[in-house]
């Protein structure tokens, strides 16, 4: 059958329950070790996932910050847009260039209606001087165009 032995002593006892609680220590170490085997490779993977999310999030505000100064760029351009728009508009209806800003409306037909409408006040109150003998009589279009160049180039600093 099997080799039982009869526990005489505290020594004895107290060997046969330290085999036994050593021997239960390694099964749990064992059943530890397989069960978090794997700790090492998951944290070596958390670090990399956290500076992904970190650089992934840099990322993010580097583009919200280039997404903002794009907007404010466009909206600047668009600020310098109408403001030529309404200069073109204001010349070609033979008012002075500081009129231009002065032009009511949403939309270029807007400016264009406002702007007519100025001028037939302006000329229906202004006197024009009579031309010198030596001066080119322009006409209406041809001011309106010299004007508009001696304007745009004073703005861009570039001859048209």
């Amino acid at each position: 059958m099997s080799d039982f032995t009869v526990i005489e002593t505290q020594e004895q006892l107290n060997e046969v329950i330290g085999a036994r609680i050593r021997k239960a220590e390694e099964k749990a170490e064992a059943k530890a070790a397989e069960k978090y085997s794997d700790y090492e490779e998951l944290k070596t993977q958390n670090e990399e996932f956290k500076k992904q999310i970190q650089q992934l999030t840099d990322s993010v505000s580097e583009s919200e910050k280039k997404l903002a100064e794009k907007d404010e760029a466009l909206a600047e351009s668009d600020g310098y847009r109408t403001a030529l728009e309404k200069t073109r508009i204001a010349i070609n209806a033979g008012l002075k260039i500081e009129y231009a800003d002065r032009l009511q409306g949403a939309t270029a037909e807007e400016w264009k209606a406002d702007a007519e409408a100025l001028a037939k006040d302006f000329a229906a109150s202004h006197v024009t001087a009579p031309l010198g003998s030596n001066e080119p009589e322009l006409t209406k279009e041809a001011t309106a165009e010299k004007k508009f160049a001696d304007w745009f180039n004073q703005v861009t600093g570039q001859e048209v």
